[in-house]
């Protein structure tokens, strides 16, 4: 028997087995494609997301309240994870997807620059709740073409979706999208491993577990320590049985290639007594503390004996540059957890460096 399928007007011929008809699309991963003859908008099924191991810190727990969240408010809601390549927000919004799937909810992922009125209304068109997710949405839509994406965000069509949007760079993402609730209710920024973090994949994963602490003790080398680089440099002291310092040799991970610099306050101490921040030539110090050598300026005072109490120091008395030069082997503690390095020369004189960390913020509430 010969089946018809009408589309508009027109009729075309269909097997009986082709006619698929669903009153919902099903749970599952999908991607907009174009027809590049007639402009018309379809989407393609692809893989389900799949997440291999255990997860860390607070993953599961961020992708239960964003999915919660979406399922009790009656708009849209819009989401923004920002950070790096390696840093877990991929990893965050995969589980999100996977979470909705269980609940019959399917995801869009958008990975190229659909805009306007027809992407608008195609989206729309899709009347059930649905995740769509933003890939590298910095990346893939350029300044003009986000603005275009606002109308989308704003929640005024009737269907409710949840929009998620990666990126790397949140100072690229179009500024009407930063503190706007209304249209990205929630901004997770995802920065370097803390060293809870750190010592739980170790005591999962590291075969010498004794390296635990070195490793915390490295990663607060760099501004933003990410989960790429702790998996491979567990992996490769696995393999070859080697202490962190020797594993960094060849992996691509070295705190002079961060982009953030590694920045750090400086405080220093003459004999146990320690300098105003005027008294000092800088008051920040940039560079690897277990390779570099340190060198601060001072103001030194000449000696002043004309009262009985000895020698005085003040903003009166004639000074001059003094040096001090402190060297990696003369590093006597780290302070993982509190960013600090201190070290003390053969004279007694203490230098105390303090990792510079850019304020974090997780969360922007609506409420």
């Amino acid at each position: 028997m010969t089946y018809f399928l009408k589309n508009g007007n027109t009729f075309r011929i269909s097997a009986k087995e082709a006619l698929d008809l669903h009153e919902a699309l099903p749970a599952g991963n999908y991607i907009i494609k174009e027809n590049p003859m007639s402009g018309e908008l379809f989407l393609e099924h692809i893989g389900d997301f799949e997440i291999k191991g255990k997860t860390y810190g607070d993953h599961t727990r961020n992708a239960d309240r964003i999915l919660r969240t979406f399922l009790d408010r009656p708009n849209t809601t819009g989401v923004m994870l920002t950070g790096e390549k390696g840093s877990g927000k991929s990893l965050l919004a995969k589980q999100v997807s996977m979470n909705g799937a269980k609940k019959g909810i399917p995801t869009i992922v958008i990975n190229a620059p659909f805009h306007g009125d027809k992407f608008n209304s195609f989206i729309q068109t899709i009347e059930q709740s649905c995740i769509v997710l933003f890939d590298e949405f910095e990346k893939t839509y350029a300044s003009d073409e986000q603005e275009a994406i606002l109308t989308l965000l704003d929640g005024v069509f009737p269907s409710k979706k949840l929009f998620m949007l990666t990126c790397n760079d949140k100072w690229r993402v179009d500024q009407h999208m930063r503190n706007r609730p209304g249209r990205i209710y929630y901004m997770i920024d995802f920065k370097g491993l803390d060293s809870q973090f750190i010592r739980e994949y170790c005591n999962d994963n590291l075969k010498a577990r004794k390296y635990t602490d070195k490793i915390v003790q490295i990663a607060s080398l760099f501004s933003q320590f990410n989960f790429d680089m702790l998996k491979a440099l567990v992996e490769e002291m696995n393999r070859y049985n080697e202490a962190p310092e020797e594993a960094l040799k060849m992996l691509n991970a070295k705190p002079e290639f961060d982009s953030g610099g590694n920045r750090y306050k400086v405080e220093v101490a003459i004999k146990g007594v320690p300098l105003e921040k005027e008294e000092l030539n800088k008051q920040e110090w940039k560079g690897n503390p277990l390779q570099s050598t340190i060198q601060i300026n001072y103001k030194e005072y000449e000696e002043n004996n004309d009262t009985e109490f000895g020698v005085i120091a003040s903003e009166d008395n004639e000074w001059e540059w003094g040096d001090l030069r402190f060297t990696p082997q003369e590093l006597k503690k780290i302070d993982s957890d509190g960013g600090k390095f201190i070290f003390v020369d053969d004279e007694g004189n203490a230098l105390t460096l303090t990792k510079i960390v850019e304020k974090q913020t997780y969360y922007y509430d609506a409420f």
